[in-house]
């Protein structure tokens, strides 16, 4: 071989994965077969687009979101093994979410270690290793000599451990299964900044989705364009080997697409048109829900998900429905949309202000504290960014674009924050809901980290506002007290509910102001809201509280919470507002409200309105 052509040959085999995989690397199949490592379509696919960021100056970087059997996990060790073999002091690092898979991973490293030529260019000699953890590729030089080639180290490691990747510098870092790790975004950000940006240096994050948690988070940003990294999906139909054959030419004609008759072939009508899916394809399709997924189709859909969409809805244990869910979320951005437009310009965003305030003698001994008895709105500037003015209002707009004067009965449901997350070390939010009685509609929202005096206030101000609303404000842990003080013991507002007991044979209203969210009525307050959802009347305007929703999942333990990295205190207010709404009779006697120098004012009662008498 003249010099030159193997120059050009050594070069390709350090640069091109798939040319030197089909070549030299062996994997165990799932036969238990030594076979060489030839790139299927989606292996092939996922490297090319690798390679593109490499060959336009930009660090490689790419999130994987994983169907089942396509092998994206047995390539990215290749590369790393590749890399490692043949790229001087290249450290690949493999961080799985538990040790059974980081141990099968470093055994495909292994493997294809092992079984490379025995020749020193391809297979530098292993100065070290560690079972299960390490490889040292020292070469010939003894490896203390510190002389070695290529002097390129693979680890690996679990999630669990909480210093992942700190201490070192990595070329190469593959995280596995990374929707099931502990505080992803924690091991996240340790992980990236022990990576340079270079486009030498690849992060491959690949996962099964688990529902909508914070991976779902990263693989919105990737696949929306606010992040540098490559969002890739291989589906299921763009598998060749996905097909299954008629017997004969008469079972295919009577294969029929969408056949009532057949329960697995509801969706099929809309993947061909979607995907352009042939009759081999979906006969296959029908085989394994049947056959594999225990007659579940959205153990298919898990398994074997048609888009990033389906992977995300079809896992995690959610409590509410998670395909109507899926409909709320496209609802909420006719109602709430990302970017405001003209012809959609969301929810009216402002501050509800008091205009008129009486002074009271404060339950405090020797103080006084000012109550308001009228609130008004006040819009947030076009353009401009006010933290402090947090209210969200769905409420049609007059023509100088404030709300309309808000018309019936409303209840206001405030879930203040009860502490620390456990997963980011932040606050809860507080969270307040104003939902029409008579409909069940949202109309407001609030979401702060006000302090509780700032919140008791921000409530009042949301019931005199929305024409003397009944007031829910959730009391367990003891963080809705000081609001209850505030509004029973220096506002004197009358409409405050109190508690019922539930399980009882008869339901009698307790002397306890407020709700209690306990092992006895959260399932009350759940089963309502399932109830709303699947009869698709859950009122919900707000994306925040879609969100919400759709990150509402059960634990193993049969906890129902957010899922890590998520909250639920709008929700769990909303809940609370609508279980007031069907516990409470309307009271019918409100008027119209009225509307005074360009700003809206409560109903009757406001401004000389004093609750103590009422």
């Amino acid at each position: 071989m003249e010099t030159s052509t193997a120059d050009a040959v050594r070069l390709r085999l350090k640069e091109d994965t798939p040319f030197w995989a089909q070549n030299f690397a062996f994997i165990i199949d799932k036969t238990g077969r030594k076979i060489p490592l030839v790139g299927k379509p989606g292996q092939l696919e996922f490297d090319r687009q690798l390679e593109a960021q490499r060959a336009a100056g930009k660090p490689m970087r790419a999130l994987n979101l994983k169907a089942r059997q396509v092998g994206m996990s047995t390539w990215t060790q290749a590369k790393a093994i590749h890399r490692c073999t043949l790229r001087e002091r290249f450290d690949a690092l493999t961080v799985a979410h538990d040790r059974e898979t980081g141990a099968k991973l470093y055994r495909m490293a292994e493997t294809i270690y092992a079984n490379l030529p025995d020749d020193p260019e391809l297979k530098p000699a292993l100065g070290q290793h560690r079972r299960q953890r390490f490889l040292h590729f020292a070469g010939d030089a003894l490896w203390t000599s510190g002389e070695a080639f290529p002097d390129s180290r693979y680890f690996v490691d679990t999630a669990g451990e909480f210093q992942a990747g700190r201490g070192g510098t990595y070329r190469l870092v593959h995280g596995s299964e990374v929707a099931f790790w502990p505080q992803i975004m924690l091991k996240l950000t340790a992980l990236m900044a022990a990576v340079p940006d270079d486009p030498e240096s690849l992060i491959a994050l690949e996962s099964t989705a688990n529902g909508f948690n914070e991976f779902k988070d990263i693989w919105d940003d990737a696949e929306e364009g606010r992040s540098d990294y490559l969002a890739f999906f291989w589906p299921w139909w763009r598998e060749d080997e996905y097909r299954r054959p008629f017997l004969n030419e008469m079972e295919r004609e009577r294969f029929q697409v969408g056949d009532p008759q057949n329960p697995y072939a509801e969706e099929e009508p809309e993947l061909v048109k979607n995907f352009d899916l042939d009759l081999e394809q979906l006969n296959w399709r029908r085989y394994v829900i049947a056959n594999k997924c225990g007659g579940d189709i959205r153990i298919f859909h898990q398994e074997f998900p048609s888009t990033p969409e389906e992977a995300f809805i079809s896992t995690g244990k959610k409590v509410f429905d998670p395909y109507r869910v899926a409909q709320l979320v496209k609802t909420v951005e006719l109602t709430d949309p990302k970017l405001a437009t003209e012809a959609n310009p969301g929810p009216l965003i402002g501050d509800l202000q008091a205009a008129e305030e009486r002074t009271e003698v404060s339950s405090r001994a020797g103080a006084t504290v000012q109550i308001p008895t009228k609130a008004v709105w006040t819009a947030r500037l076009p353009g401009v960014s006010n933290p402090t003015a947090p209210w969200r209002l769905w409420l049609g707009r007059s023509e100088h674009g404030m709300p309309k004067a808000p018309e019936g009965e409303y209840i206001v449901f405030c879930d203040p924050s009860g502490g620390q997350m456990e997963e980011t070390d932040e606050p809860d939010f507080h969270a307040i809901e104003v939902i029409d009685h008579a409909t069940g509609d949202q109309v407001a929202e609030y979401r702060s980290r006000v302090d509780p005096d700032l919140l008791s206030l921000e409530v009042l101000k949301a019931a005199l506002f929305f024409n003397q609303a009944q007031i829910g404000v959730e009391r367990t842990g003891g963080w809705g007290l000081p609001i209850l003080r505030f509004l029973y013991l220096d506002a004197h507002y009358p409409h405050v509910y109190r508690s019922k007991r539930v399980g009882a044979s008869t339901e009698s209203t307790e002397q306890r102001l407020g709700f209690s969210t306990d092992v006895r009525t959260k399932p009350i307050l759940v089963a309502g809201m399932q109830e709303l959802i699947r009869i698709e009347k859950s009122g919900i305007k707000s994306r925040v509280l879609a969100g919400e929703v759709r990150t509402y999942t059960q634990t193993d333990a049969g906890k129902m919470q957010a899922e890590p990295g998520k909250y639920d205190d709008c929700l769990m207010a909303y809940m609370g507002a609508q279980h007031l709404a069907r516990e409470l009779p309307l009271k019918g006697r409100f008027e119209a409200p009225t509307q005074a120098s360009g700003f809206v004012v409560g109903g009757q009662g406001v401004g000389g309105y004093d609750p103590r008498y009422a």
